[in-house]
């Protein structure tokens, strides 16, 4: 029931085309293969081909914070937010490989003139030093990486957000002791090395102006279900109400436990000395949360069977959110779904809205 995220703290586009160039304070991340005549890129050298990849990486502090936070089974996804396409086939694979060497992140720009050097570049990790052993085309250069690697299909329909699983390389870093030079995004080999290939992929960089930063997101499951002597909601006539929502809160908040109270709607008449208007239930054991934000109405934490399952003590229902994963200034909103016993689905949106501030 567990998700913590973390931002990026450096990246880079890399280009073959200006091997040179540095572009670390870039608002755009690209990942692209312009090879072919229908590019509309007027290249600046002398360069025979255009390939484009991205570097990103997550401080080792962070990396630790997440890190000393986890519990049991755990798993990382790489996110990257969509700013434009071009070309895209109807379906397409972008590769995510662990750097095997320490780059700097400079401070140039793609349109800089004269360009700035003073950082990783399709050439070298930074000025004056060049990749060891580089994956390349026909310029030398483009980084390198461990054999260690992941991947994320996209199909026709797909949202070509990039949200891939880099569990084996996060382990990497966290569990097997190797440093921590962060991720490479590129095109498969096969496309890069295709002389008529094009396609173009765009993503926001840590320099952004919008909400959609680069992210490494943790999930694990440390959800605890015990009912005690509380009943369990059986039906859709249940009003879900969090009364510990102070409404705001600061962005450098660690963790917070919403308590969700859960009653019923039309409650049997019984003899009583207490209202049983307040008499609180517990969710099902299938029952999960999300956030969103509200005036995106993205899900910034999806509903998931396993991190994200609401748990339950004899208080009633609750679950945590980590804070410091979330952009400030924003209003989000609460989600529950839940699985009744009956097999019903419910979604329940009660307008439960809480806003990060600085």
């Amino acid at each position: 029931m567990a998700v913590y995220k973390i931002f990026a703290s450096a990246d880079a586009t890399l280009y073959s085309a200006h091997s040179t160039q540095n572009t670390g304070l870039d608002e755009i991340l690209e990942v692209a293969c312009k090879n072919s005549s229908l590019s509309s890129i007027v290249l600046s050298s002398n360069s025979a081909d255009d390939i484009r990849r991205s570097i990103i990486q997550f401080s080792d502090s962070d990396l630790s914070t997440a890190y000393s936070l986890v519990s049991g089974s755990w798993s990382t996804n790489l996110h990257l937010y969509l700013a434009d396409a071009e070309n895209l086939n109807s379906t397409f694979n972008i590769e995510i490989r662990q750097v095997s060497q320490s780059w700097q992140m400079g401070t140039g720009k793609y349109l800089d003139d004269p360009i700035a050097t003073n950082g990783a570049s399709w050439s070298g990790s930074q000025e004056g030093v060049s990749w060891v052993n580089p994956s390349y085309f026909n310029t030398i250069g483009g980084g390198n990486w461990t054999s260690t690697y992941a991947t994320q299909s996209f199909g026709y329909k797909d949202n070509k957000d990039l949200n891939v699983d880099v569990t084996a390389i996060s382990q990497n870093w966290l569990v097997n002791g190797q440093n921590n030079y962060g991720f490479l995004v590129k095109l498969p080999t096969t496309i890069e090395n295709n002389t008529g290939s094009y396609i173009g992929l765009s993503y926001f960089s840590i320099d952004t102006h919008t909400i959609y930063p680069p992210t490494l997101e943790f999930k694990w499951n440390d959800s605890l279900y015990n009912t005690g002597s509380l009943s369990v909601v059986s039906n859709n006539n249940t009003i879900l109400t969090i009364g510990n929502n102070p409404g705001t809160f600061k962005n450098d908040t660690a963790k917070y436990v919403f308590r969700i109270s859960a009653r019923d709607k039309y409650p049997a008449r019984t003899f009583t000395t207490s209202s049983v208007y307040t008499v609180n239930k517990a969710l099902p054991s299938s029952s999960y949360w999300a956030i969103q934000d509200v005036k995106t109405e993205e899900m910034i934490i999806d509903f998931n069977t396993t991190y994200t399952k609401v748990s339950c003590d004899s208080n009633g229902s609750y679950f945590p959110v980590y804070m410091s994963g979330l952009e400030p200034e924003r209003y989000y909103k609460i989600l529950v779904k839940t699985q009744l016993p009956t097999g019903e689905s419910i979604d329940i949106d009660n307008n439960n809205i809480f806003k990060i501030v600085r």
